[in-house]
């Protein structure tokens, strides 16, 4: 087998089915939701949109995320010498995605905050 067709399997096996196997799974729902739909519609059932709220944090999250994502960044590289040689590389995407993960977690927290503030006025 040419050496270069092992990547380029690996890149679509580990992208594209991911990606592929999503878009199935979006079209088959929004199809079956279309259908329940139109049986309801035939029935003689009046449906209601659903109101969408949308979130007034978005500009929150949106900066906490990059913030945590900036500074696990920054951890992974200062921390990469430190780290096995095994691990050599990797620890930049580790503490990127902690970062990201303790950035959503804060969003949460403060949010809820929020909100029970709002309740409470």
């Amino acid at each position: 087998m040419e050496s270069w067709l092992i990547p380029l399997v690996a890149i679509v096996c580990a992208v594209g089915l991911p990606v592929v196997l999503l878009i199935v799974l979006v079209v088959r729902t929004t199809r079956t939701k279309h259908e329940e739909r139109m049986a309801m519609i035939e029935k003689g059932i009046v449906l209601e949109e659903p109101e969408r709220k949308a979130n007034k944090f978005n500009a929150l999250r949106n900066g906490l995320l990059m913030i945590g994502l900036a500074l696990g960044a920054i951890g992974g590289i200062y921390l990469d010498d430190t780290m096995p040689h095994d691990w050599a590389g990797f620890s930049v995407v580790i503490f990127t995605v902690l970062g990201g993960g303790i950035a959503y977690l804060a969003y949460f927290f403060i949010v809820l905050k929020m909100l029970e503030k709002e309740k409470e006025q």
